[in-house]
């Protein structure tokens, strides 16, 4: 019989003891770091919205940010303060002007929707006047401002609860421009220590998926300037410009018809279901010049912009359905307030992005370009 040799039998078992134990101390080490990732996320949890907006304004203005940092000779804490101070013009300042003035907006806009549902839209003066036309397009003006207010008793118990929601949603705003404060803030450290950031990142997605993780990265932040500069950035300027008519015209609740022609825009011919109905209200009131006015500049100019701006905004970036833009930036306003007007598009547009490409990639690394 073979004898075992004692040293042998020794070594298999410190093998067996140390391979138990490297099991061990990787279970636990995964334990703890699974604990570690649990205790971050809930610290970040309650800035997470603001931490999302932070990364999206720094990735879609990045460039811009770097040729200002260029202009000042390669300063990067002075270009991350400007870069910042001009966001914060550009978000909060329309956000405060839309709070102070929401309530008396809100209860001008729901008087004159009441009157005319009540009274309808009586014709102006000129209309029967017109050579050959005026008769019949006077009568026709009449017979549709009857059917009309035929269905007031119907649309009558709607308005109250809509000037009541759209009043309790104010009250959102001051959290949601909190928010965005602070986001803008966060904003400040990215741009400052983007370039370190941007290597890390980059290191380790490298790390983790190799070219696949590295191609996700770099497709996300195409598509966060597709949306944010092509999308968003479109309709926030339309709105602007047809709140800023509005008011001229001197039409109620211009700054918070405004705010809703941001979200009309993504739709098909949105905006004429806001200047159309105001232009026939000015044209009741006798104002048929401003009437004219905001028929011509929005229904000419800020309808059509989308067709001149959004394509030459949005040609670096990456293409996706308007319908995904509209549901995200409604979904969004509804999950997360009025920053999710920003998060919502995005957060649905990377995902669809992403899925796409996924399906498309093959199982090789792309060749040197």
């Amino acid at each position: 019989m073979r004898s075992v040799d004692p040293h042998d039998a020794m070594n298999r078992r410190e093998w067996a003891d140390s391979s138990e134990a490297s099991y061990v101390e990787k279970a636990l080490g995964l334990v703890l770091l699974l604990v570690l990732a649990v205790g971050c996320i809930l610290v970040l949890w309650p800035f997470l919205t603001a931490i999302l907006l932070a990364v999206i304004l720094c990735v879609s203005t990045w460039r811009l940010f770097r040729r200002m940092e260029h202009l000042i000779g390669g300063r990067q804490t002075p270009a991350a303060l400007l870069m910042t101070v001009m966001i914060a013009g550009l978000l909060v300042l329309p956000l405060l002007a839309l709070g102070a003035n929401l309530a008396d907006d809100v209860t001008r806009l729901a008087a004159a929707v009441r009157a005319t549902i009540d009274q309808g839209l009586p014709p102006p003066g000129w209309l029967g006047r017109l050579p050959l036309v005026g008769q019949e397009a006077e009568r026709v003006w009449i017979q549709v401002t009857q059917q009309g207010a035929a269905l007031g008793p119907t649309l009558a118990p709607y308005v109250r609860p809509l000037r009541e929601w759209a009043l309790h949603q104010g009250a959102s705003l001051v959290s949601g421009t909190l928010q965005v404060v602070f986001g803008i803030v966060l904003a400040f450290f990215l741009y400052r220590d983007g370039a370190y950031v941007e290597t890390r990142l980059d290191w380790a997605m490298s790390r983790l998926g190799g070219w696949r993780a590295q191609h996700v990265l770099r497709t996300a932040g195409m598509t966060i300037v597709s949306v944010v500069n092509g999308v968003l950035g479109t309709a926030f300027i339309q709105g602007t410009l047809l709140g800023v008519s509005f008011w001229l015209a001197g039409v109620p609740g211009a700054i918070v018809l405004g705010a809703v022609g941001v979200v009309l825009t993504l739709l098909p011919m949105g905006l004429v279901l806001l200047w159309l109905p105001a232009a026939l209200w000015l044209m009741s009131s006798g104002h048929t010049g401003w009437a004219v006015f905001v028929m011509i500049w929005n229904g000419l100019f800020v309808g059509t912009l989308d067709n001149l701006l959004r394509p030459y905004l949005i040609s670096r970036g990456v293409r996706m359905p308007m319908v995904l833009i509209f549901l995200g930036v409604l979904g969004g306003l509804l999950a997360f307030g009025i920053v999710g007007v920003f998060l919502g598009p995005v957060l649905l547009a990377v995902a669809h992005t992403l899925f796409q490409d996924w399906g498309r990639a093959s199982d090789t690394a792309p060749g040197p370009a």
